[in-house]
């Protein structure tokens, strides 16, 4: 995600990435690389034979075979129904509890599948599949405990089972474990390397450990093994991470060009097939009679900062141009209320199907789709492929175009998708910056400057971002001044593995340990998370994946920020947010330039003392945070779209 939340403790799992975000049959998070549930099941649990054994397990053959006869038809319940007499059953019936539990969990029904686990573990209690199934069960069921210990005890009995492996690599990442969880992937790997789960779940761990390259090479394997839309997505999504060719450095794996990278996006989003619909009824009316009827679609209209930056929007847009509907996909918190509280048509499709939504968004005669979420967790690739209304547009939450060709156009500024850029096939500009802020109203007054010994650098970003580039580029500009010190806060510092792995790379490009601190994250909320700006004089941002949220944050609390344009869209978001304000001064031409001016600014302590006191109003004034001018804009630009 372009903007991650690098600065405070994470939401509880179950919250952030849980199991009971609309999985597909046979998906439970990424234990969706571990087969169909409609074709498993039906292996008899090792163990001493019981009397009878052979005939009893020749009854348990014919009941699941017919369950998979109605499972042809598509007929789940009835399936369910074929099976349930196992619960009661005298002797236990291996096969049909094991489908038995994995078509209640497609189902959702976690207390029938834990009534079926329950009983067959009695019979089988070092069954390592049946272990791993409760691990999905408590995954489903929002119990990190229990599915910790029911994967650890899978893993225990068959090491690299791999529903267990990737979902127990996916638990210890939520807690911030990330090095352990990179190890327990990498162990079930060496075992089976075509388990493209759990690799999938290791490149997830690794961009929180900050190796975007090791990430990318991951959900590639991963994509390429026959993986799931999840697997496409994010073979999509980690390469904006990968560094970008520079003037003396030829593209190549590691370094795509952006033409590169939307070829990619093209090639795989055409695996994403659409849904076939029927034909969408007449509407009786036209935009320009009525409001605009704007869909906003995303499962981050909660404390992220998508639910951030469109709020501007839901507040100040004016109803008789537009009429917007959240269309809310993710978990809910408080600024879910906050936000929903300023949308009156709002619409939960958490756990609902994607024909569900569709047959929504044609009930309430959507105009345009704007999509928050492009090709990161929880969205939708199917429903945006299948055009389901007159016009679709990426915007905010994915700095790049998803390469589906139902995809009208990406929302950006003229700094961000300039002229000819590879970014967007269809660019659209909303004047000024693409991004409005809203001030946090429980941000710490602006600190005054502090007198230290030396120059203190910071960026509060999350490691997915810091690309060898970043990393050799920060070292040399702490170098280049004698005292200066990097101060790093993010969510992956919470992990001294992970502490222990970015110590070493800054190290490896000469930054000795001494000139490096790094902080774990804030768990006391945002207002003490903002306070450590008191600690930093300049910001830097990195690349090719520029801050956004934290951009804007350093800003609001005084601090300059230093940003080097790069191609890719999200490589200049830092010049969008800065041009946008007047500060234009912070955007370097080159690496030297950047160097250059980190230490004229770090030389000029009068400068940036005033840039503390002044760097609010100059936000205000430039119009970074009129939100009423920035949803005219944006609604301008929907209603050209539209009639274009």
């Amino acid at each position: 995600m372009w903007a991650a939340r690098a600065n405070r403790a994470p939401a509880p799992p179950a919250a952030r990435r849980d199991a009971t975000r609309r999985r597909r049959p046979g998906c439970v998070g990424t234990a969706s690389a571990h087969g169909d549930w409609s074709t498993q099941g039906t292996e008899t649990p090792s163990g001493p034979r019981r009397p009878g054994g052979d005939r009893l397990d020749r009854m348990d053959h014919q009941i699941v075979a017919q369950a998979h006869q109605l499972l042809r038809r598509g007929d789940v319940g009835a399936a369910i129904r074929q099976l349930a007499p196992a619960l009661q059953a005298s002797a236990p019936q291996p096969q049909s509890l094991r489908l038995l539990a994995r078509l209640a969990l497609h189902q959702q029904d976690t207390a029938l599948a834990s009534r079926a686990l329950q009983t067959a573990l009695a019979a089988w209690p070092d069954d390592a599949e049946l272990h791993a199934l409760s691990a999905a069960a408590a995954k489903i069921a929002g119990d990190p405990d229990a599915l910790v210990g029911a994967a650890r005890r899978a893993v225990a009995l068959d090491p690299g089972e791999p529903l267990a492996t990737a979902l127990l690599t996916e638990a210890l990442r939520d807690r911030l474990q990330v090095g352990e969880a990179i190890e327990v992937a990498s162990a079930g790997l060496s075992r089976r390397p075509d388990d493209w789960g759990t690799r999938l779940a290791r490149a997830d761990a690794l961009q929180f450990a900050g190796e975007a390259e090791a990430a990318e090479r991951d959900a590639r394997h991963a994509a390429g093994a026959g993986g799931s839309l999840q697997a496409v997505q994010m073979a999509c999504s980690t390469l904006l991470y990968l560094d970008e060719p520079g003037p003396d450095v030829p593209a190549d794996p590691s370094r795509p060009d952006a033409e590169t990278v939307l070829a990619r996006h093209r090639e795989l989003s055409a695996r994403m097939p659409p849904l076939l619909l029927p034909p969408p009824p007449g509407s009786g009316d036209a935009p320009g009679s009525r409001p605009l009827r704007v869909a906003l679609l995303s499962p981050d209209l909660r404390r992220h900062p998508v639910g951030q930056f469109v709020e501007p929007l839901l507040a100040a847009w004016d109803r008789e141009r537009i009429r917007p509907f959240c269309y809310n996909d993710g978990s809910p918190d408080a600024a879910t209320a906050r936000l929903r509280a300023r949308c009156s048509d709002w619409r939960d499709i958490r756990g609902e199907h994607d024909m569900r939504v569709i047959q929504r968004l044609r009930e309430d005669r959507i105009d345009v789709l704007v999509d928050l979420a492009g090709h990161t967790h929880g969205s939708r690739p199917q429903l945006l492929a299948s055009r389901c209304v007159p016009r679709q547009f990426g915007y905010l939450g994915y700095l790049f175009d998803t390469g589906l060709d139902t995809c009208d156009g990406v929302i950006g500024d003229a700094f961000n998708l300039p002229p000819g850029t590879p970014s967007a096939r269809r660019p659209l500009h909303v004047p000024g910056s693409f991004l409005c802020y809203t001030p946090p109203a429980d941000a710490p007054a602006v600190a005054p400057g502090t007198a230290r010994d030396g120059v203190v650098f910071g960026s509060f970003n999350h490691l997915a971002k810091l690309s060898p580039r970043t990393v050799a580029l920060w070292s040399r500009t702490v170098l280049s001044l004698p005292g200066a010190r990097l101060v790093l806060c993010a969510l992956g510092l919470a992990d001294p593995a992970i502490r222990t792995r970015i110590q070493a790379r800054f190290a490896a490009a000469g930054l000795p340990a001494d000139r490096l601190e790094l902080r774990p994250p804030v768990t006391s909320g945002l207002p003490a998370f903002l306070a450590q700006y008191a600690d930093v004089d300049i910001a830097l941002d990195p690349l090719p994946f520029n801050g956004g949220t934290t951009t804007l944050q350093a800003l609001w609390q005084g601090v300059p920020v230093l940003t080097l344009p790069g191609e890719r869209m999200a490589a200049r978001s830092g010049l969008s947010i800065l041009a946008g304000a007047g500060l234009s001064e912070w955007v370097a031409e080159d690496e030297d330039d950047f160097v250059a001016r980190a230490c004229r600014l770090a030389d000029d302590g009068r400068a940036r003392a005033a840039w503390r006191r002044g760097l609010r109003d100059r936000l205000r004034d430039a119009g970074s945070c009129d939100a009423a001018r920035f949803a005219d804009r944006f609604a301008h630009l929907l209603e050209d779209a539209v009639t274009r």
